[in-house]
Parts: structure tokens; sequence; C-alpha cells
């Protein structure tokens, strides 16, 4: 035995033990598929993050065992669980870089770890790549005690979310916010604030909520992101995120709860 707990993933889904504990060795079953694996310090604690194939997806928990996925966690109100939120998130975090970063981007020539860094280095020139983590807005818009939702073109186009896009170079975080909002559904917004921030590991980003009012305009969308815009009641959502993601965090008051 390892004595060192083996986070094990098969895309989003980590392989839990029914006590709710992470496993301190590889299952029998799995040893064949890993494609990647890393050594880190998870919570404190020496540990292992592991990546199977994809022609692993659909094995079968083993054991005492079970496939949850992350998301599963980060909603889940079981303290046990709730407690391998943030080492599962860096874990595969972690290894979904380590394994997209086997060769250099500047001279395509193999990596290697660092010797003493959480980074790759390249056998040829030298070069050294980090971990990367893709900054990402989400804001609640509200007007008269309305919050905006709207429904992607591209992604769970049955769900109304909050608004959200990615950081661009120049920006800061409030310009993002305004920006995305603009372009995406036509309406200029006030009083930005933070709100709070969640590890988003699909397949590294960190989202930075916000809270924001209507100032100005109606809503008309851009048709290449969505589909449709409204603007809901409280008391009468339509279809939208799961506990644990970041917009249910929203427009339940999870953040920064106003009210």
């Amino acid at each position: 035995m390892s004595n060192r707990p083996q986070y094990i993933f098969r895309s989003g889904e980590l392989y839990v033990l029914d006590d709710t504990t992470i496993p301190l060795e590889i299952p029998e079953e799995f040893a064949a598929s890993v494609a990647d694996s890393i050594d880190l310090d998870l919570a404190g604690i020496p540990s292992t993050a592991i990546l199977l194939a994809d022609g692993a997806q659909g094995a079968a928990p083993v054991g005492a065992g079970r496939w949850l996925r992350l998301r599963e966690i980060f909603g889940s109100t079981d303290p046990s669980l709730r407690r391998l939120a943030s080492p599962s998130a860096r874990a595969l975090g972690l290894i979904n870089w380590h394994n997209a970063s086997r060769f250099c981007g500047k001279c395509g020539a193999s990596q290697v770890d660092h010797d003493k860094e959480i980074a790759r280095r390249c056998t040829a020139c030298g070069g050294v790549t980090y971990p990367r983590i893709s900054p990402a807005v989400i804001v609640a818009v509200e007007k008269g005690g309305k919050i905006l939702l709207a429904r992607h073109s591209y992604r769970n186009q049955d769900m109304y979310a909050c608004v959200a896009g990615f950081l661009e170079h120049g920006e800061t975080l409030e310009e993002c916010v305004a920006r995305e909002v603009r372009e995406e559904i036509g309406i200029e917004i006030r009083n930005i604030r933070y709100a709070g921030s969640q590890s988003w590991p699909y397949p590294d980003q960190f989202m930075i909520a916000f809270r924001a009012e209507w100032e100005s305009g109606e809503i008309h969308v851009d048709p290449s992101e969505i589909l449709e815009a409204k603007w809901f009641d409280r008391d009468n959502l339509p279809n939208h995120p799961m506990p644990g993601t970041v917009a249910w965090n929203l427009i339940h008051g999870i953040f920064n709860p106003e009210t």
C-alpha cells in the first residue's frame, strides 16, 4: 500500500470509497488504464492525482467504491464529502494541466517534471511551463427585485444561468463584467461588486462572481452566444444550475447575501 491518498479521475469524476474517503492505493482494475499521474500536496497531505485513459470511461466502480462527479461533491451537504471539494478541485486541475503539457509550446520537444516546482521543463530549450488558470467572471444582474438569467446557444440550452465570460488582456474584472453583459445582453449595468469565487477545473477555470444592478437599455441578445434572456422573480425561477455551482450560489444568495 502506498499510504498516499490516490485521487483517481476519469474525466470529471472522482473515485471515492463508500466511507467517503480517498483510497490509499489504486485498484488493480484501474492500474493498466492510467494515462498520467502526478505527486502533489493536497490539503497539506502528500497525495497522488491519477488520470485514467479515455478507454477507461466505462470502467465500473470496484470493491467498496463509486464514481462521483465533482459537481456532486461541490454541492453536497455531507461534511465528509465537502472536505474533498478543495483538494479534488486542485487535483483535477493539475492532472489535466500535467497531461496536456507533455510537449513544449515553444519548440515542440518533450517536457519533464520540474525538480523544485509544480511545473514542467522542456528537455530541449529549457523553457518552464506552469499550470494554467483561466480567470472568468460570472454576474447576477438585478432589476427591481428580479434577476437576469439567460439560455446559452452552445451548451445546456434548456437551462437558464447567469451571464459569464473570460477575462481578456488589459481588462479589470469589473470592466470584463460590464463588457460581457453589454455584448451578450445589450444592457448597461452599475454598482458592480465582488461576491465570491470558486475553482472550476473544467479544465482550468477560476470563477470570480459579482453582483450588479441594471442601469439602462433593453434586452437584445447576441444570438451567437445567447438564445434568450429574461428577468425572473426569485420565487419563480426557471431550470437553472445545480447546487454547488457558482451560478447557484449567486442566484440563491449564498455569495454575499444581501437580503
